[in-house]
């Protein structure tokens, strides 16, 4: 029996038998148009796999979220066209096993009990479907009250379909519901799989965990959607795996499909210690290579203009701030902003420029150039909220909130909440992993934040993104008493962008904390150059919750000379 996560819709026909014993000629009848005419059509358009049928309803399978979502609201939207009958729907995604010709497992339980609870008409899903789901699509739906479910004692959250303002909107609508991409569509990706060229039993296991992982990475990342039929897809994923002695070689090959263009191919090794930890740091290096290289490409492939940036369209803007963004000099930044500005007066409700203009509003406090207004604190918030608003699905977005409120409100409740809700829906995106870690440190829990931080900056090492990520490492490391390891990392930040004021901070405090004063004094003097004015006694840099961290911290900067 193989366990996997799949997205599951269960379907049934509401009130069959009553039906059947007031007219089963006619209900058969019905039944049979309605299968052959929309459902079973629909199910083989969207990619699906019908795994059971039981007369009056249905189990379906499918390894894209968003096609089982849309699928659904084909069927619905065409149901009153061909039949008196009337249909309810769940979707969930979960794990699954299928014996011979039945299914089990939480994938298919609960989304049959989303489907009893459904209305007459309705698509009923469960939160991590809907927190999986981008843009447009999304908003067809809406927060229902906490659901009581059979055999589950929490309240459960789900999404309904039937009261969302676009609900009549049928085909037309659900095919164009994604955008998130440059382009403003989604990357579609087809996965080949992972096969293992070398390995016993524990090894067949990690390159099956492994695969399921990476799918679901895929399917639940911004931007990108992971089609059943790789034959239909942008691009190809293919990866092989060898094992040998505790140790593994992973090769993983990104391909672009249309003209037969090799994107990228990386080569994973490691240690196998423990089978699931090798499989998540496996997973999480795989996806986050994958994710960057595709959008790289994607940005690479647009048409160049010779227009002025500001008079060019707003996908080239989107890609030349997002360019300016990875980087960490201020100029840049503001630059970014300025054109992030000219997209958003064109479209209010563009989410992604909305996400990369919240992004943009956080540069003084994330690089500690200076401490943001209220009004810039204020607009942060509220462009990034509009931003998950409109594409909940979008991890990058709600990964920049989370800092919006920690470093912004200094919110740690609801800065650690939210990072909570992204690991649920998104645990192999790095940068989320990331804020997760910078909140825990900030809340106090150093060790644990530290620990995660590690994890979640090797498979940035390389990406210009890696030096925003690495500050909070160095913070972790600091408030631990690794100041080596502080100096060391460090330094990997200078190789890529010098004198930003947040690392020559934690490299000031930390040399002075080893009583290296000559190099404590090296850094402390390139801030000053930098900032003449700085002050110890206006300086509040990161939202350290326990006193003692902040205090900790500052005594190794005053350790080093500079002015209180």
């Amino acid at each position: 029996m193989e366990q996997r996560l799949t997205a599951v819709l269960a379907a049934d026909v509401v009130g069959y038998s009553k039906l059947m014993g007031a007219d089963q000629s006619a209900t058969l009848l019905a039944l049979r148009n309605l299968r052959s005419k929309l459902f079973t059509p629909s199910v083989a358009r969207h990619g699906g796999k019908t795994v059971k049928s039981m007369g009056d309803g249905w189990i379906v399978t499918f390894a894209s979220i968003s096609d089982a979502v849309k699928c659904a609201i084909d069927i619905q939207s065409g149901v009153s066209a061909i039949s008196l009958l009337e249909l309810r729907v769940g979707i969930h995604l979960g794990d699954i096993v299928q014996e011979d010709e039945d299914l089990f497992g939480d994938g298919v339980n609960i989304a049959s009990r989303l489907e009893a609870a459904a209305s007459p008409g309705d698509v009923l899903i469960s939160d991590v479907v809907y927190h999986s789901l981008d843009g447009r699509l999304a908003n067809a739906f809406r927060a229902t009250p906490p659901l009581k479910l059979k055999n589950i004692e929490r309240a459960f959250a789900a999404y309904s379909w039937s009261d969302a303002p676009v609900a009549q909107a049928g085909k037309a609508a659900s095919e164009s519901a994604d955008a998130t991409s440059v382009r403003g569509e989604e990357i579609s990706l087809g996965f080949v799989g992972m096969k293992l060229k070398s390995g016993d039993e524990e090894s067949r296991m990690l390159c099956e965990g492994v695969d399921e992982a990476v799918r679901r990475a895929i399917a639940s990342q911004t931007g990108m959607s992971l089609l059943a039929d790789p034959e239909e897809a942008d691009m190809l994923v293919e990866g092989s795996m060898q094992v040998s002695g505790g140790r593994y070689r992973t090769v993983v090959s990104l391909m672009d499909r249309h003209n037969q263009k090799l994107i990228k191919s990386e080569r994973f090794d490691g240690v196998i210690a423990d089978l699931f930890e090798a499989e998540d740091n496996l997973a999480l290096r795989i996806c986050t290579s994958l994710r960057f290289a595709a959008f790289r490409h994607e940005a690479t492939s647009m048409n160049k203009s010779d227009l002025p940036m500001e008079e060019q369209d707003s996908s080239a803007i989107r890609v030349h701030a997002g360019g300016l963004l990875s980087d960490l000099s201020y100029p840049e930044w503001v630059e970014a902003r300025s054109l992030l500005e000219i997209a958003l007066a064109r479209d209010p409700n563009d989410a992604s420029s909305l996400a990369m203009a919240g992004m943009a509003c956080t540069i003084e406090p994330n690089c500690g150039w200076r401490s943001p207004t209220p009004e810039q604190r204020k607009q942060a918030i509220e462009y990034l909220g509009n931003a998950v608003r409109l594409n909940p699905g979008s991890d990058f977005a709600q990964t920049m909130l989370i800092y919006a409120f920690l470093e912004l409100e200094e919110n740690h409740t609801r800065a650690l909440f939210a990072a909570e809700q992204l690991m649920k829906t998104s645990p192999h995106y790095a940068q989320g992993q990331m804020a997760n870690a910078a909140t825990l440190i900030c809340n106090g829990q150093v060790e644990e934040g530290t620990n995660l931080a590690l994890k979640a900056i090797e498979p940035l090492r390389g990406l210009r993104l890696f030096s925003h990520n690495a500050v909070y490492l160095m913070l972790g490391l600091a408030l631990s008493r690794r100041h080596e390891e502080v100096l060391d990392w460090g330094q990997m930040v200078e190789q890529n962008i010098e004198n930003v004021p947040r690392n020559l901070l934690l490299m000031t405090s930390s040399a002075a904390h080893l009583q290296n004063d000559v190099v404590a004094r090296e850094y402390a003097d390139r801030l000053l150059q930098c900032h003449a004015d700085f002050k110890l006694n206006e300086m509040r840099i990161w939202p350290l919750k326990q006193r003692e961290n902040w205090d900790y911290f500052v005594a190794g900067l005053r350790a080093a000379g500079l002015p209180d």
